[in-house]
Order: C-alpha cells, then structure tokens, then sequence
C-alpha cells in the first residue's frame, strides 16, 4: 500500500502539471506563475517524506498534506469556480482505502470545511454570468451540494466496503490458521500410524521371545541369544520413535520439493525393508518428476503397512502416466477379503486417502480372494 500511496502522489503533481499546462483549455486562466511551484514543491515533500520520514509517520500526515495542496492549488486558480474542485475528494478516497473509519470522516470534514474556505476566498462578482444563462452563484451552490452529499456517500462506501474487507481477510487468517491445525493434527496422526506400523513388528519379536524366555528347560545359549535379541529390537523401536520425534520437529518437515518417482519408490522400499526385510517389493515405473513431500511418502509407507498387516509376503508397485497424473497400482497376496480378520489398522489406509486428496490426487482400495490393489494417484509434474 506504501508503494501504491506513492505511485498515487507522483501521478497527481504530474496531473496538476498537465492541468496548469492546458488551464485554457480547461476554462481557468494560470496569469501567476509562481502557482507553478504547488506542484513541484508538492512533489518534493512527497519524495523526502517517502524515503526520510519513518513508516509510522508517513500515512495520515501525507494524507493532510495531499489535502492542503489540493487547498493551495485551487485557492490559486479561481476557488470553487474551478470546473476540477472535486478533486478534494481524492484525500478522502485515499483515508477510507487505508485508515481507520474515524479518520476517514475526519477527512470527510475537514475537505468540506476547505471547499467552504475556498467559497470564501473566492473572487466574486454581482454581474457574473455561467454559460447557459444560469446565475453564477446558483450554480456554484449547486456544485457545493454535490459535493457534501457525493463526499459522504464516498466515505459511507468506502468505510463499510473496507469493514467489509477487513471482516474477510480476518476470516481467511482464521480459516488459514484452522487448517494449518487440521494439517498438524493429520500430520501427527499419520505419523502415530506410521509409528504404530513400525513397532509392531519388533513389539512382537519380543513377545515371542518373552514367551520363550519363561518356557522350561532353555539353555543358557538361548537365554543369552533371546536377550541380544530383545536388546536389538528395543534398540529398533528407540531409533523409530526417535526418528518420529526428529521429523515433528523439522521445520522442513512438510516442505515440498520436485523428485523423480522411480528415486522415490526405491527411499520408500528401502526404508520400509529396514521394518519388513521378508517381504519382497517389485517396482515397476519411469523416470517421471512428482511433487513429493514427507506427508505424501508416509501416506505411501502405510499403503505398504496394509498389505503387511492383511499377511502378504509380496507387493508389487507399477506406474502409469495418465494425462497430468500418475497412477501408481500397488498390489499384494495378503488376505484380500478376509482382511478383516487380521489384525490390520485400517485408519492408517484412511489417512492415507485423506493425505492424497489434499495433494490433488487420490486412493481407492479393491479386495478380491488371493489379495487386494490399491490405486494410488498422484499429481505430475511437467519436467
């Protein structure tokens, strides 16, 4: 707005140049020269108030100061008879586009309070005569009418419209703010489900080595073998949750960036092996840019957790390229249609869908008897 009020300032002592230049033409005679300087002096005020002057101080002193030139050039040029007087509704314009409603009716006031000082300093005569025959002085006053009645309706307007405004872009701070919360709370969400997926497989190790541990009869070799191994699988789930921590805290974390989808399925099978390393995972799929994000490779990561959790021992990932997205098919052989009497989380394949549909693109889930495909699609991005 600061840069807009100056572009403003410059055009008009450029305008009021061009209005000394063609006053003949315009029906008011410059015979002072020295009027010359309202503009040029105005222009410089403009320009050291812009670039010395601080911020805070700039807005409402100019606009005084825009106000008091415009009194100055007409208090020059003939007064109120000067066909471009309206032009004391600029700095109202200006007040109800960028101060408070009480400033603005202050500049409502104080420019009808100047026409009314310029009728007054305005040279008249008894014998003068408007063109059409109408009395000067009936014509001036009409002029002044309108311009009180057409001041207030500007400032009415422009006040409410700018309540209007501001009401708005508070609700869109609200609303912005509202969703970067849903963000965070998805986020977080689809993290526990991630987190969740990751432990379960070491959770288990250890139950079923506790449950050994507790039979009769074992040997002090395997006693010794089934603790390293507890110890390894506690380490796995420190270094998980660990990791979960140091994302939630990465201010990078949600930041998104351009990838190839090949270098991005091959991180995601990699990392997923370091949980799964007896499921083997087939990938099929170009070299083709995609619009990738953390959010975006842990809805993947719990796509792959499904098919652990409905028992498939194989997944299988292609992709197509169709118009501006990219469909990744992920299928497996895990329990299909019985998945529901696994012990599968299926809120992670909810987030999962719901992560995709905020990136533009999608999730849908077909089950049949010797496993399920899951249909991803995601966003292309031109190379």
């Amino acid at each position: 707005m600061r840069k807009q009020l100056l572009t403003f300032r410059l055009l008009t002592a450029v305008g009021q140049l061009g209005l000394l230049s063609a006053g003949n033409w315009l029906g008011f005679a410059v015979d002072k020269s020295w009027v010359w300087w309202v503009p040029l002096v105005y222009l410089l005020l403009v320009m050291v108030s812009y670039f010395w002057l601080p911020r805070h101080a700039l807005s409402k002193w100019q606009l005084l100061l825009d106000l008091a030139v415009w009194i100055a050039f007409f208090a020059l040029l003939n007064g109120i008879s000067n066909p471009l007087i309206w032009c004391l509704m600029l700095p109202i314009l200006l007040a109800g586009l960028s101060q408070s409603i009480g400033f603005t009716w202050l500049m409502a006031l104080l420019s009808n309070l100047s026409y009314v000082l310029l009728w007054f300093i305005t040279p008249k005569s008894a014998d003068a005569i408007h063109a059409g025959h109408e009395p000067f002085n009936a014509h001036v006053i009409g002029m002044w009418v309108g311009f009180v009645l057409i001041s207030l309706l500007i400032s009415y307007i422009t006040t409410r419209l700018m309540q209007v405004i501001h009401r708005k872009n508070r609700q869109l701070v609200a609303i912005e703010q509202q969703r970067a919360e849903d963000q965070h709370i998805m986020t977080m969400a689809t993290m526990a489900t991630g987190l969740a997926h990751e432990l379960g497989t070491p959770l288990n190790s250890i139950r079923l080595l506790a449950n050994e541990l507790m039979t009769a009869g074992v040997s002090e070799k395997t006693r010794h073998d089934d603790l390293t191994e507890i110890d390894a699988q506690v380490t796995r789930c420190q270094s998980t949750i660990r990791e979960m921590v140091e994302l939630a805290s990465d201010s990078d974390y949600l930041n998104s960036r351009i990838t190839d989808l090949r270098s991005l399925l091959h991180d995601l099978i990699k990392r997923f092996k370091q949980s799964h390393p007896d499921i083997s995972v087939s990938i099929h799929a170009q070299e083709q840019q995609v619009a990738s994000d953390a959010l975006l490779e842990l809805a993947l990561l719990n796509v792959l957790n499904n098919s652990v959790a409905a028992k498939a021992d194989h997944i299988n990932i292609a992709a197509e390229t169709r118009d501006n997205h990219i469909q990744l098919k992920i299928s497996d052989n895990g329990l299909g249609q019985s998945v529901h009497q696994s012990e599968g989380l299926g809120i992670g394949l909810k987030l999962s869908r719901r992560i995709l549909r905020s990136a533009g693109g999608g999730l849908d889930l077909t089950t049949h008897q010797h496993g399920a495909e899951v249909l991803v699609t995601l966003a292309r991005v031109e190379s």
